[in-house]
Formats: structure tokens, C-alpha cells, sequence
């Protein structure tokens, strides 16, 4: 038996002009990425599907489902700002002990990778589920007199270097500052392709800022990223705010992995002429059926 639902195809929200409007399911130009939920009689997750069992179909054309992968667990990339304006607050302790409460709460299964951002990209631990490491290497950073942090460059060269495209949950953290944004320059087009290749991959952005001087750019690339991603916000004036900001931030994560643990990573060739919705089927009988077009978290 074939259980089958619909939904319309979903793009992304944009604060800045610069940010285009693209279905959030496009993997790529020849592919199309969907997340498809399925749960039995009980509520259940049902955990056993293989792409045949699937079918999909963009608006009135049936396409083949190239792979189907259950999601999770969280691969997180985490990147902390230690530059300049970290040491203006004294923020060393709280950062710190801010990055050791977000480990110790967040759920043991998921994958970090750590890296510091201040003045350059600096990898600290690869990705890795071993606590002890990533507290021992959070523990060891020092703030950097003088840099600026390389909020966009570290984002984009960790995504290009540290992730693949077959991530089932990719994810990025950033603890940053309000001060100097030191990345390399952007243009309108560049930054809209930085945004939507994380859109389209199903990446989620959380933001953390510290912010004590009302505003700067650092402070609207973290809105425009954290919401056109779906992400989590948060912004703290002490440099003493970091630690329960990072503990909620954990425990939020936790929740919406917990969510999402019925879902499928589904990846279907994309017809010729693209589809304005999509369609969705199991071939199996008793189960239930929900679409999402990304892994945004709920409000």
C-alpha cells in the first residue's frame, strides 16, 4: 500500500536583499532534497525504509529517489570567536566555562568539531564525539589582543573542508562578539551563494553574541544566517550571559534532535521543468506520512 502526502515546495525567508529566494529543498541544479517523517500505528519512528521504498514526485512528474538516510546525529561545527573583543570583556573564564557546560549538556551521540576564529581559522579538535578532548582543547583557548574574528570565512571554509554533501544533519554553532568582522570581502552574489548553499544543504546556524556595542556587522550576518537557516539567536551584553545561553542553546538542540529522529534524508533526481510541489509516498501500509522541506526548528 502506497501512503502518500503533499506539501508545497519551500524557500528561503531573506532579511537583506542580498539573500535570493531558492526552493530549500534543491540539493543541486540536477537534484532536489526532501525530508520525509515517517512514524507507525503507536507514533513510532519507523527505522528500517531503503530508497524503494520510497516514492516522490515534483509537482505531475514522478522522479527516482537516489538515497534515503535516516537523519541525525547532529555533525556540529563549533566556532568561537577569540578575538579583540573577547578580551575587551575579559571574557576568557565565561567562554570557557561557556564551552564546557554546552559539551557536558549536549546529547553524547552528536559529533564537534571545535575551531577558533579569531584573526584565522584555527582547528582545535576534528569531529569527534569524545567529550574529554573537546573540554580539554575549550579549557586551552586564549583570546587574541588585537584580531578581529573571521566569522564568514570560518564558515564558509569549514562547510567547503569539514563537511560533506551526503550530511544528514550539519549543523554550526557560533559563540562571537559584536566587534571587527575580519573575513575576506563579500560581494551581494558571493554571500548569497555562501547562504543558500547552507539552505540548500539543510544546514542549521545557532547564534551566540556577546554584545556591548549596539550593533555591528557581525551582529546582521548572525540574524540573517540564524534565521534564514532556522536557526537559534541569542544575544547576551555580559560576558557572564555566555554560560546559560550555551546551556539553553544545548538543551533547545537536544529537544529538536529528538524532533526530527522519525525523519528520512530523502535525495530524488529533479525533473526538467521543476515542480511548484511535492509529493510523497511509502510503500508500506500502516504508517504515517509528514514533509519538510529543511530542518528548521520550531519557534
Amino acid at each position: 500500500m502506497l501512503r502518500s502526502v503533499t506539501a508545497r515546495a519551500g524557500v528561503a525567508t531573506a532579511l537583506a536583499a542580498v539573500i535570493a529566494l531558492v526552493p530549500s529543498f534543491a540539493v543541486a541544479q540536477d537534484t532536489g532534497l526532501l525530508y520525509i517523517e515517517v512514524r507507525d500505528r503507536d507514533g513510532l519512528p519507523v527505522t528500517d525504509l531503503t530508497p524503494a521504498d520510497f516514492a516522490v514526485s515534483e509537482g505531475d512528474t514522478e522522479v527516482t529517489v537516489l538515497s534515503a538516510e535516516p537523519v541525525g546525529p547532529m555533525k556540529i561545527a563549533l566556532m568561537v570567536d577569540n578575538g579583540h573583543a573577547m578580551h575587551e570583556e575579559r571574557a576568557l573564564s565565561p567562554l570557557r566555562n561557556a564551552l564546557v557546560d554546552f559539551l557536558d549538556t549536549l546529547g553524547p551521540e552528536h559529533e564537534i568539531f571545535l575551531a577558533t576564529i579569531g584573526r584565522q581559522i584555527f582547528r582545535r579538535v576534528d569531529f569527534t564525539t569524545d567529550r574529554e578532548e573537546l573540554k580539554d582543547s575549550a579549557n586551552s583557548i586564549f583570546l587574541d589582543e588585537g584580531s578581529g574574528a573571521v566569522v564568514l570565512d570560518g564558515v564558509r571554509e569549514t562547510w567547503e573542508r569539514r563537511f560533506e554533501d551526503v550530511e544528514s544533519f550539519p549543523v554550526f554553532v557560533m559563540v562571537v562578539s559584536d566587534g571587527t568582522e575580519s573575513s575576506s570581502s563579500y560581494n551581494d552574489d558571493e554571500y548569497a551563494e555562501l547562504v543558500n548553499t547552507l539552505i540548500s544543504n539543510g544546514t542549521t546556524v545557532h547564534g551566540v553574541l556577546l554584545s556591548t556595542r549596539g550593533g555591528s556587522l557581525i551582529t546582521q550576518v548572525m540574524l540573517n544566517l540564524t534565521e534564514n537557516t532556522g536557526g537559534v539567536y541569542e544575544s547576551v551584553s555580559a560576558a557572564t550571559g555566555l554560560e546559560e545561553a550555551m546551556i539553553s542553546l544545548a538543551n533547545r538542540m537536544n529537544d529538536h534532535a529528538d524532533s526530527v529522529s522519525a525523519r528520512y534524508r530523502v535525495i530524488y533526481e529533479a525533473p526538467e521543468t521543476r515542480g511548484d510541489s511535492i509529493s510523497a509516498g511509502v510503500r508500506r501500509s500502516g504508517v504515517q506520512l509528514s514533509l519538510y522541506g529543511d530542518m528548521r526548528m520550531a519557534p
